[in-house]
């Protein structure tokens, strides 16, 4: 018996533990502890100057991570990989502890092998011989029995571990190794007795017991088992070492992946069992990788069929031998039908060969004319729907179909309709794999036939569910349903879109007569959790962009598959369909776990030849190197001495680079032919020798250009070589059609048998391709390829300069809006701060501010957290007094004169009701009718929406009103996006928000400003209630959306839009984010401040706070945040006044943001300045402590335009990098003449730092904070 210490529990078929006791075998704790010692002293010193990261990361690669909950290195198994925008993220399983912690690629190590002499501490048990059961319930028959189950149910499991919970002493008797599984009998002491849990659980209906024959042939089909039961295998092998780390890992780390052991007391095919234990006595742990692998009984082969043309099925190997069927492609006419070669050559090969009757120029033309018919890779036969009146389709909706003018079922199509239409499980990939006409259709057409579903309990339900990756695809595919249900009997579909209250889904009800639901996996499973009833009638799940839902809510997806399932094993549903249809773009190994785990034999219809490839588990390979190395690298790829028959082909892109490769390839001993477009007259010779029987150990290799692949239809070969990159994803999947007849079906993948077999792909990536990195990486992710860690290295410089080259692009709308973009490799904009576009513009003499509080006006809502409006300035409103000039200018009907020749992007009025505008025209509209209204595009330039106007509306605007910038701000609230990993708000929220905010007054405070836009949190509604001197809030919108249960907190959007503009080479306002500014008001400041308090601790934010206005002893916050002023009890102060500054050449110059001055005095010292004057009561005084020197007898100090200005003139005629020596949160860079710097000298400072990355002297020197407008925003000075 062992004592164990339970560490983990997953279910009783898996949990872990730590084998305690003074065993000989087994390792005391104190070696553990001395071994994690070393371990966190070695990697916390050595690693600092011993490079020691892994090169690169694999699934299942041993490592030693650092864990932030323990504090210390921990050894590790990596789990799976997540890219990410900075750094790879690993779930990584540590060994020592049965825990799954996540981690950063950078605090992953390289395990040393002296730290992996002692097994892992943590060893995996499961139940001997006891598996888990439930309570099968005929309705029928009014009974109920237990039945075998394939999972634990979650009570089972609950009472599991509350007995391991409860004991104070657990043992464990050893009975069988399964891999790393220990099988075990169970024994805990409760209340001072012994007790077996197998029994425990059998004896309450959670599980049942197994014959040890019965369960080793069960689960022998899957892996092979270790008995512990034979005592020469007990005494020789010991089972605690079977988790030993060099077992697993290997000192070979290219082998670590592939090395398993399979060992077996009787292998299933009966072979000797005394030699089976003979091999096994003399095991050890060195020659454990030696071990007599069992011969598995595998399944029975399932072939794979593949199909060239929908006209004209390729036979699979057994249709080759079966007699073929007659033709009914429309090449039947082309060709001699007669002739019985010429037939047969058709029914062999999609593109056929040269025959009697077909000439040498016939085959040119059709070579020239690069003609290639479609392939398709399928799993079982189908006979494919050539047209709509032959598809397997309702007469209704075919005539629906007619009468939307659908051009006819596609090539997808005429595979995938049939298989579903008999409601069969399919899974369909293909290149328009996001069209919905893949499947509904037909799904349509079963829908109808009302016959098979009487079985099912007649209560309110649907009969499919169709699950799309996000709302905007559901409400698509529920739109369409509207247009072709509505011509046949009616299905009532819904949209079912449910947010994260769990109100919403207690209260959703579904009409009566639905029959369709279209919904996302996360409101399907919130619906599922609490109203599970609801679909006791689902016979029909269809998945949409399957890749996409079992990437992003692989979790959610599993669980309804779970459910589905589960509900497909009633009884009573047995004569009712149950069929799984998944449709995508991309093949990845989460489809294939849904085929084997949920599928019952499924359709597996691939048009997608890349895709194909992943699926027949094609061995993909990438080498990079330089053009002028591309020979040399193609050699070493080839197999010189291969131990089978082997046929490569090596694809060019030129008749000059055949015939090179040709001779490179003959010169090392290699038989090699060729084949291009100048060699037509040579296709059959190389046909026929391609096509000889090879014996073990011949090598044939064929270098080909693309075009001549369609003539050769060559299916078998073993290895193709992409000496020229591929033109385009199709040609590519062309290529590697070539060795279509190898492609392994799931029952093949991993047998003994195949495993020689495997193919392979060979891509060659030189500098020229650079542009493609992007696209074979991610490729080569997806088909879980080794990946080297140079082209990693690669496709980031090319991402960067991809980035460089889209400097002048808009900035992302995903980044703006939420701080991170889904995928940057793919999305055409910006993803970074371009200081030339970036600079906050202006809306008249002043800029957009770049934080403190703004009163803003929406006048257009893109979405819930984006709009477009006005800033409304307390002091002047020029948008205002334009408007009333305009409006004075306009109501003299002589000044309506319309515009006879129009020009794009030019300005011009626009009347609406009594309002005139200033609109842009932005584009023309051409119409063949010359009598139809011509409509044009305008864009409202001072509220930022667009909209189709006539012609004749639009004014001649005089000159004098364009010379107010455009008046329109793009607005953005922070800190909240849409829930369930959308990255589109849901139109509910957008409805919602539109009509809370349109038109009204907002208070705001800003967090940033670049270009056109203004982030802003919080953004409220404050009312005055005039008679009791209180604001109270309304709203506020960030809390308003979190209330719908839409949206989510963001924390990280404020620090991800920090972080790109302090990455920036612009000036930074790093301190100016930090601090808080005095919003327009008294009552406005208390509000919003208790607003964003508020916030923070509910998210909700809704209640109204008020702040009296009536009190003597009011105080104003500063900027240092935590002091006040006391207006009645303290004497006046100096106030340090707002300082604008700006450099040329000789002279530095200030300006002071005050008004009405009266005794202001100036001292100048050679590296200090000294300013004073008195404001009304205000004495206001700046000492300043300059950056540099400067000659004190030639500053002087004026007053211009009210405001005094003073000119310091440099001692030294140079740039300077800030004003002055200390940061000083009243001082700011005047960006209103920083392009003066640059006119004065061309190779100024700005100019440096924009050009010029190694520049020491940055740009964020010249601004110490930003500026603040308000004469109210005066601070103490100290």
């Amino acid at each position: 018996m062992l004592q164990v210490l339970v560490l983990k529990i997953e279910d009783p078929g898996c949990f872990w533990v730590v084998i305690k006791g003074c065993s000989p075998f087994l390792d005391h704790e104190v070696d553990y502890q001395k071994l994690n010692s070393a371990m966190n002293d070695f990697y916390n010193s050595m690693c600092q100057d011993i490079e020691i990261k892994p090169l690169k990361l694999e699934e299942g690669q041993v490592c030693v991570v650092y864990c932030q909950e323990l504090k210390c290195w921990c050894r590790a198994v990596i789990k799976s990989i997540v890219s990410s925008a900075d750094h790879y993220l690993a779930e990584c399983f540590l060994v020592d502890f049965a825990r799954y912690i996540p981690v950063k690629s950078r605090n992953i190590r390289v395990a040393i092998e002296t730290f992996m002499q002692l097994p892992y501490r943590a060893k995996k048990f499961r139940l001997y011989c006891t598996k888990p059961v439930t309570l099968h319930i005929n309705f029928c028959e009014d009974s109920a029995e237990i039945v075998r189950a394939k999972k634990w149910d979650s009570a089972a499991i609950q009472y599991f571990q509350n007995i391991l919970k409860a004991t104070t002493q657990v043992e464990a008797k050893l009975c069988a190794v399964e891999e790393d599984t220990f099988e075990v009998y169970l024994y805990v002491t409760l209340k001072n007795e012994k007790v077996c849990v197998n029994d425990d659980l059998v004896a309450k209906n959670f599980a049942c017991y197994v014959s040890p024959m019965e369960n080793k042939n069960f689960d022998s089909l899957e892996k092979p088992r270790l008995n512990i039961k034979s005592a020469s295998f007990s005494n020789k092998l010991n089972p605690a070492l079977t988790l030993w780390p060099m077992f697993l890992q290997g000192k070979d780390s290219q082998r670590m992946e592939n090395k398993t052991v399979k060992c077996t007391m009787d292998s299933l095919k009966g072979s000797p069992k005394k030699e089976s234990e003979k091999k096994q006595q003399y095991i050890s742990l060195k020659d454990v990788n030696k071990c007599v692998e069992s011969s598995v009984c595998w399944p029975t082969k399932r072939g794979i069929t593949i199909y060239a043309n929908p006209d004209t099925p390729a036979a699979s190997a057994s249709c080759q031998k079966s007699s073929e069927k007659p033709l009914r492609s429309a090449e039947k006419e082309e060709y001699n039908e007669k002739n019985g070669c010429v037939k047969l050559l058709q029914f062999l090969n999609p593109d056929p060969l040269r025959g009697d009757g077909v000439s040498d120029v016939q085959q040119l033309q059709k070579l020239k004319s690069g003609s290639q018919q479609p392939m398709a890779v399928l799993r079982n036969k189908i006979e494919p729907c050539l047209s709509v009146e032959t598809a397997p389709l309702s007469t209704d909706l075919k005539k629906a179909l007619q009468r939307n003018k659908f051009p006819g079922p596609s090539h997808t199509e005429s595979y995938s309709w049939p298989p579903i239409a008999r409601g069969c499980d399919v899974v369909v990939i293909s290149h328009c794999g996001n069209d919905p006409l893949l499947y509904l259709p037909p799904m349509l057409t079963i829908l109808q036939t009302g016959g098979c579903y009487k079985s099912l309990p007649s209560r309110n339900g649907p009969l499919a569910v169709i699950v799309c990756p996000g709302w905007k695809k559901a409400q698509f595919i529920f739109e369409l349903l509207g247009d072709y249900s509505a011509s046949c009997r009616p299905l009532h579909p819904v949209l079912l879109t449910i947010g994260l209250h769990k109100d919403e889904a207690k209260n959703m009800k579904l009409p009566r007569g639905c029959n369709v639901v279209v919904t996302t996996p996360h409101s399907l499973l919130r619906l599922l959790q609490y109203q599970s009833l609801l679909f006791l009638r689902l016979c029909h799940l269809l998945l949409d962009e399957v890749e996409v839902l079992l990437s992003e809510a692989k979790e959610q997806m599993f669980a309804i598959l779970d459910n589905f399932k589960k509900n497909m094993e009633v009884e009573e549903r047995e004569s009712a369909p149950h069929q799984i249809v998944a449709v995508g773009v991309h093949w990845n190994r989460h489809i294939e776990h849904l085929i084997k785990e949920f599928m019952n034999d499924p359709y597996i219809v691939i048009t997608a030849m890349e895709e194909a490839a992943l699926y027949g588990c094609v061995q993909q390979v990438v080498h990079l190197c330089l053009e002028c190395e591309k020979t040399s690298t193609l050699l070493q790829t080839l197999d010189f001495i291969p131990s089978q028959a082997q046929k490569t082909l090596i694809f060019t892109c030129s008749a000059a680079e055949t015939e090179t490769v040709c001779k490179v390839v003959e010169s090392n001993s290699i038989f090699c032919l060729k084949m291009h477009k100048e060699m037509i007259f040579n296709l059959k010779s190389v046909s026929q020798q391609w096509k000889k029987k090879l014996s073990s150990g011949s090598h044939i290799v064929l270098a080909l250009t693309d075009d001549c692949t369609p003539l050769l239809a060559i299916t078998d070969a073993s290895c193709v070589i992409h000496f020229s990159f591929p033109s385009s994803p199709k040609t590519f999947g062309e290529r590697l059609y070539c060795m279509s007849d190898h492609f392994q079906s799931l029952t093949e993948q991993g047998s003994a048998e195949q495993g020689d077999k495997k193919t392979k792909s060979v891509l060659l990536l030189s500098e020229r391709n650079a542009c493609h990195a992007v696209g074979v990486l991610r490729y080569l992710e997806r088909a879980d390829a080794k990946i080297p860690s140079e082209l990693y290295e690669f496709t980031a410089g090319v991402l960067e300069a991809k980035e460089d080259r889209k400097a002048r692009r808009p900035l992302c709308p995903y980044l703006k809006a939420f701080g991170f973009c889904k995928d940057r490799r793919i999305c055409p904009d910006r993803h970074h701060v371009n200081p030339e576009v970036d600079i906050p513009r202006k809306l008249s003499s002043q800029t957009l501010p770049v934080l403190g509080y703004i009163k803003i006006i929406p006048f257009y809502i893109l979405n819930a957290t984006n709009y477009f409006g006005r800033i409304v300035d307390k002091h002047e409103d020029l948008c205002a007094t334009l408007n009333a000039e305009m409006k004075e200018y306009f109501e003299d009907s002589s000044n309506k004169a319309t515009v006879e020749k129009m020009e794009k992007f030019g300005l011009y009025g626009l009347a609406e009701k009594s309002v005139f505008h200033r609109v842009q025209l932005l584009e023309l509209s051409q119409k063949e009718d010359t009598w139809a209204l011509d409509n044009v595009l305008v864009k409202f330039i001072d509220e930022g929406r667009t909209g189709l106007v006539t012609r004749d509306q639009l004014l001649h605007l005089p000159e004098r009103f364009h010379t107010l910038p455009p008046q329109a701000v793009e607005f953005i609230v922070c800190r909240v996006k849409p829930a369930d990993n959308e990255i589109e708000w849901n139109p509910k929220v957008t409805r919602y928000i539109h009509h809370k905010i349109i038109g009204k007054l907002h208070d705001a405070k800003v967090i940033l400003a670049l270009g056109n836009t203004v982030w802003i949190d919080p953004m409220v509604h404050i009312t005055k209630l005039s008679n009791l001197k209180t604001s109270v809030i309304d709203y506020n919108v960030r809390a308003e959306i979190l209330s719908m249960g839409m949206g989510i907190d963001n924390s990280e959007h404020v620090e991800q839009l920090k972080k790109l503009y302090k990455g920036a080479k612009m000036p930074s306002f790093e301190e100016s984010l930090n601090q808080t500014l005095i919003p327009s008001s008294r009552e406005d400041s208390a509000c919003l401040l208790s607003t964003r308090q508020e916030d923070k601790g509910s998210e909700r934010g809704t209640d109204s706070k008020t702040n009296s206005e009536n009190q003597k002893h009011e105080t104003l916050p500063k900027n240092n945040g935590g002091a006040s002023i006391n207006k009645t009890t303290e004497p006046p102060k100096s106030f340090h006044p707002q300082i604008k500054w700006f450099q040329k050449e000789d002279v530095v110059i200030l300006k002071i943001k005050i008004r009405n001055v009266k005794d202001y005095k100036c001292k100048y010292f050679r590296d200090r300045v000294v300013f004073s004057a008195w404001v009304g009561e205000k004495f206001y005084l700046a000492d300043l402590e300059l950056q540099a020197n400067i000659i004190k007898d030639d500053c002087k100090c004026i007053i211009k335009y009210d405001e005094p200005v003073i000119t310091l003139a440099k001692e030294q005629r140079e740039s300077w990098c800030g004003l002055l020596k200390q940061r000083n949160p009243n001082v700011a860079f005047d960006f209103d003449h920083w392009e003066d710097c640059d006119e004065d000298k061309e190779d100024s400072h700005f100019a440096k730092v924009v050009n010029f990355k190694n520049l020491s002297c940055s740009v964020a020197g010249l601004v110490e904070t930003s500026d603040k407008s308000s004469d109210e925003d005066e601070s103490e000075s100290e």
